[in-house]
């Protein structure tokens, strides 16, 4: 994984990046709440050039669920 979608999350929600790991999600950082997450899909779609269905959206939970829905979009994160 790059440094783009730690960096999204950090610059998101104001936590370190280093500090992120695969199961990082809404029940570990406490600024990702529901318009957090909305906010981060939107800024997660611009920065890849790609557009996640509704079926997925409720599913990106955590850093790793992120990295897999990036991965079946075929992109690098």
């Amino acid at each position: 994984m790059d440094s783009r979608l730690p960096a999204i999350v950090s610059r998101l929600f104001h936590v370190n990046a280093g500090d992120l790991t695969p199961e990082s999600g809404p029940t570990t950082i406490a600024a990702w709440d529901s318009a957090g997450h909305m906010n981060l899909i939107l800024a997660l779609e611009q920065e890849f050039g790609i557009q996640f269905g509704d079926d997925e959206v409720g599913e990106l939970i955590s850093i790793g669920a992120i990295h897999a829905a990036l991965a079946r979009h075929s992109v690098t994160s």
